[in-house]
């Protein structure tokens, strides 16, 4: 019997953190660099959604959600089914002297804009701290 193919489409937040030239990033299992942040529960709201995201991935209590800096999307097939990411990316503020890392992520990092090519990770990621550095005009 063969299974139908499902279209399944998932908004995720991700939040920017910027200090020092560098932008906190994380790294996925998949050994890409990512922002913080994830998937948007049904009727959470955006900035919601962010500040449970940092405590759940980072221990992190307390997140200020500033202005969307990019929002951008991405299609993948996993085990037979079509996935469509979009992605809503927010300038983020928050304590990061003090994190644990779950066991979503191998690592985390602050990376330096002007290094951000020399990383893997999706394309959207690399255009929105483009358009970072151009709100912050940086």
């Amino acid at each position: 019997m063969n299974q139908i193919n499902q279209k399944i489409q998932r908004v995720s937040v991700k939040g920017i953190i910027y200090k020092d030239d560098s932008v906190f990033m994380l790294k996925d299992k998949n050994g890409r660099w990512e922002l913080p942040g994830g998937r948007i529960d049904f009727a959470e709201h955006p900035k919601e959604t962010l500040k449970r995201e940092f405590t759940e991935e980072l221990g992190i209590g307390e997140v200020k959600v500033g202005n969307i800096v990019n929002v951008w999307d991405f299609t993948v097939n996993a085990r037979g089914d079509d996935y469509h990411f979009i992605l809503v990316v927010f300038e983020c503020q928050a304590d990061l002297s003090t994190i644990n890392i779950s066991d979503e992520h191998l690592e985390h990092k602050w990376i330096k804009l002007e290094e951000i090519h020399n990383y893997p990770m999706r394309d959207g990621y690399v255009e929105s701290m483009e358009k970072f550095k151009k709100i912050k005009k940086i």
